[in-house]
């Protein structure tokens, strides 16, 4: 039997789609049951529990050293910047990427986004301030972990760069169980990778994130996502434009060399690999916070 290679990665794509599974778990279990009973702390225990929790427990598992592998270094401010305003600048795009798909998508899936539209309205009109704290620091940090800080590197592993920005997108959003708005879900999450790529960081992603939340929370608090009201036709051809735009940038980014994904540094010394042990006690927090959501939600 040959020796185990030291030098094989621990995390690829095999793993990040099984901790994706585990994520959906969570996510329509323990997070539905959570926010039946309180929208806002709902939220926060989604994103803790559901979406952050299973990267954590394979990095645990795995032996590897958090801030490293998720990409928790400092950027430079030029970079903060950058994020902040392409976040703020892909408003119109979303909106154009939205506006395409409930055009030609079926009346009975429009009408769905819009009924889930209203109901977010009427959500953010009683609870104002809590839901805008919670969409602009839960939100961001919780999936911001897991898709470019956790999933991203181990997909980049097994299928490449190009491939792992836009794997990574579509499963950013396939977690909001949004048809009409997958598309513009899933942009943004291309564009999120994109920034943790060019970055090397996770926090101009995380800022990102924040920044094109804070913008949607402050539109449904001002009115602006009235279902029955279309964008304004040069806020679309604005989004057209600024989309063929960062096509071409995102395509000259991809051709850049690209440095490897961030190495996998052990936590301490021992064998390499994914060891239950390890993770064993947050594992078991995870399946108890299953049991509990199965109960509030049959409850």
């Amino acid at each position: 039997m040959s020796a185990p290679n030291p030098e094989k990665p621990a995390l690829g794509a095999g793993t990040a789609l099984l901790a994706y599974l585990a994520l959906l778990v969570g996510q329509l279990v323990v997070g539905a049951g959570a926010q039946q009973r309180s929208i806002v702390v709902g939220l926060w225990v989604t994103e803790a529990v559901a979406i952050a929790l299973p990267a954590i427990i394979v990095l645990r598992g795995a032996g590897l050293r958090f801030a490293p592998y998720l990409g928790l270094r400092s950027a430079r401010p030029g970079q903060f910047l950058v994020a902040a305003i392409a976040s703020a600048a892909n408003q119109p795009v979303v909106s154009f990427l939205t506006w395409v798909a409930r055009e030609i998508l079926p009346g009975s899936l429009v009408a769905s986004f819009d009924a889930k539209q209203r109901l977010l309205d009427a959500i953010f009109a009683v609870h104002a301030l809590p839901m805008t704290i919670t969409v602009v620091i839960a939100a961001p940090l919780g999936e911001e972990l897991f898709f470019r800080g956790f999933a991203f590197p181990a997909l980049q592993r097994s299928m490449g760069l190009a491939a792992a920005v836009v794997v990574s997108g579509i499963l950013f959003s396939v977690l909001h169980l949004d048809p009409v708005g997958f598309i513009g879900l899933m942009e943004i999450g291309i564009l999120l990778a994109a920034l943790r790529h060019w970055t090397g960081s996770l926090w101009p992603a995380v800022l990102a994130h924040a920044v094109n939340n804070g913008v949607a929370g402050a539109a449904f608090l001002l009115g602006f996502e009235d279902p029955d009201i279309p964008p304004p036709w040069w806020v679309l051809a604005l989004g057209a434009a600024l989309l063929v735009v960062g096509l071409v940038l995102l395509v000259r980014l991809l051709r850049r060399p690209s440095p490897a994904p961030p190495r996998e540094e052990p936590a301490r010394e021992g064998p390499r690999g994914f060891r239950f042990s390890r993770a064993a006690g947050l594992s078991l927090f995870w399946l108890a916070a299953v049991v509990a959501g199965v109960v509030l939600l049959v409850r």
